[in-house]
């Protein structure tokens, strides 16, 4: 069963509704459909605990829609299996370059389901090395429409297109960004509606920024006061 069961040869990271992602691709080959379907992923990579200890297969889940229901799969066609890249995700603070140079870490991805013929359950296995991670790359369609019907071809399922307008940055280092441009956004919408609040002829000097002359303030505040 196993070999009627894909995963893609590579994973890719890209940008999807906004939002970093690293995807990766599922097909079933067989005629017969895969009753309760559903995917699962975890990060293996070594790691040292606070206190010294030396895990060499730590591992640490990674979501692939599990609050949400979407990792239960309607597997007709192939699917792309999606893994937002939040500050959940163990991917976080990693940039094209880590990720890129980091040779112990692998991707285990697991797809299990009930083969609809025999009510037996099978589980397929696959796993993604740091090299075999495609980032700023997306998959190339396997979907197309007929005149009444569509149709898959499985010689796309593997292949993949660069997308160069992908941030080379991490998750977290973009989403940095983009509050500070809101941020910057917010205070240029602010400043230019306090200046439309602002009129010239409430000023008596003809300031054209809208506010008292210091110098103004000074002399005034220096005149001496007389008394009868």
């Amino acid at each position: 069963r196993n070999e009627t069961l894909l995963f893609s040869d590579t994973a890719v990271v890209a940008l999807r509704d906004g939002k970093l992602c690293m995807m990766w691709r599922v097909g079933n080959l067989r005629k017969s459909h895969l009753v309760e379907a559903h995917v699962r992923a975890q990060l293996l990579k070594p790691r040292v605990t606070p206190e010294g200890e030396f895990l060499p297969l730590d591992n640490e889940d990674i979501n692939v829609g599990f609050d949400t229901g979407t990792d239960r799969i309607f597997l007709v066609s192939p699917v792309t299996i999606v893994h937002e890249i939040n500050d959940e995700s163990p991917f976080f603070e990693m940039d094209r370059r880590t990720l890129e140079g980091d040779a112990e870490l692998e991707v285990v991805v697991i797809l299990e389901g009930m083969v609809e013929a025999t009510a037996m359950t099978t589980q397929c296995r696959s796993s993604y090395l740091a090299s075999e991670i495609l980032w700023g790359h997306r998959f190339e369609p396997v979907l197309f429409e007929r005149k009444n019907c569509y149709q898959v071809d499985y010689s796309f399922f593997h292949r993949t297109y660069e997308i160069p307008s992908t941030p080379s940055c991490s998750a977290k280092e973009l989403a940095e960004q983009k509050y500070i441009q809101g941020s910057r956004s917010s205070l240029c919408y602010e400043n230019e509606v306090a200046l439309q609040l602002i009129s010239p002829d409430n000023d008596p000097e003809g300031n054209p920024g809208g506010c008292p002359s210091p110098l103004t303030h000074r002399s005034s505040l220096s005149q001496p006061t007389h008394t009868n």
